[in-house]
């Protein structure tokens, strides 16, 4: 749903001619670091809608996935491997849990930063991670749970108490579920740290953008800095100091001006989804509300509307039975319920998004 509002305000801004307003510094106490005025802009709507404390504006959900990661201190750094190896006479890898059924970075960006994934079974009803299977997979190594809300649906908050009990922190990839809710609270706002996707197939989008959010102080800090080349900014500050390697992960003026715009749209536009799915007969989790990314039924719908609508038998082979993952050595009958939903799951979606 784009239309003049967007256009208005990226014209604002480009009349400013500032179409970023960062610097990886702490120049000024902190007069870059922030970003611009559509930025901040931004983030505090975002605040003030979700219910949040802190919202950080990315250049994409898997950029805020990759900072959650860097923020809970579950990368390596090369000293890390060294005392890890000096420690256990050889490299145990941390681990994080995540799911077999998601985009591939739920479970590939892990490795990237030495982390190994484990994957634990999804719900047969509702798709998200089971709460029984998460807790069979916890070991003396997991750092973290990566819940995704898939099809717009929350994640069951039940695994908080697991998250409380063994002290793991929850990353929620809310980046299919914006606007949904779980108990009267937001999808993205369930866990540790909220990651949504602002990208060109989402419910409001910027093209490309995404959204990380947290209740956490010292966490917000340190997305901040990871998303900010983190180890530039501690030059410039007080100690103590943080030792975070951070990267360039900054949303532009133009695309937070055009989020800004479609933000106001939001409650309209999952209203809409909402009515679109009641002929789908989708199962929806007790307390919760979902966003309906898609339409997604273990039976064929019938008399669908084919101009309205795409559909196919398929979303996505579970992520242990990919190329990087079988040359890792994964089991390929890990997750016996994912691979069920996969033989008989039928996504349906708009052909027109609204």
């Amino acid at each position: 749903m784009i239309d003049n509002l967007e256009e208005n305000a990226v014209r604002r801004v480009a009349r400013k001619k500032v179409l970023s307003g960062y610097r990886g510094s702490w120049a000024d106490e902190g007069k870059y670091f922030y970003g611009g005025e559509e930025v901040k802009a931004i983030e505090q709507e975002w605040c003030d809608y979700f219910k949040v404390k802190h919202s950080i504006f990315v250049n994409s959900a898997t950029s805020g996935l990759e900072c959650a990661i860097i923020a809970l201190g579950l990368n390596m750094t090369y000293k890390d491997i060294q005392m890890n190896i000096e420690k256990n006479g050889r490299y145990v890898p941390p681990e994080i849990i995540v799911s077999p059924y998601s985009m591939t970075c739920s479970a590939s960006l892990p490795l990237k930063y030495g982390i190994k994934p484990v994957f634990a079974d999804i719900e047969k009803d509702y798709y998200c991670l089971d709460v029984k299977s998460v807790e069979r997979n916890i070991t003396r190594n997991t750092k973290a749970i990566l819940a995704v809300d898939l099809f717009g649906m929350p994640y069951n908050t039940q695994l908080n108490l697991i998250s409380k009990k063994y002290n793991i922190p929850i990353i929620e990839d809310a980046a299919q579920a914006i606007g949904a809710k779980s108990g009267g609270k937001y999808a993205g706002t369930l866990g540790d740290i909220g990651v949504f996707s602002l990208n060109v197939h989402k419910h409001i989008q910027c093209g490309e953008g995404g959204m990380i959010v947290t209740d956490n102080d010292n966490l917000a800090w340190r997305l901040r800095l990871a998303m900010n080349h983190g180890e530039a900014v501690e030059n410039d500050l007080e100690p103590p100091y943080q030792n975070i390697v951070g990267g360039n992960y900054r949303g532009t003026e133009l695309s937070a001006a055009v989020v800004r715009e479609q933000l106001k749209k939001l409650g309209p536009i999952i209203e809409q989804y909402q009515e679109l799915a009641k002929p789908f007969k989708i199962p929806v989790r007790e307390n919760c509300t979902s966003a309906y990314y898609k339409f997604a039924t273990l039976e064929k719908p019938e008399k669908l509307n084919k101009t309205k609508y795409n559909t196919k038998q398929h979303y996505i082979t579970p992520i242990y039975k990919m190329p990087v993952f079988r040359e890792l050595g994964y089991r390929q009958n890990l997750c016996p319920v994912c691979e069920e939903v996969e033989k008989n799951i039928h996504v349906s979606w708009l052909k027109e998004i609204l």
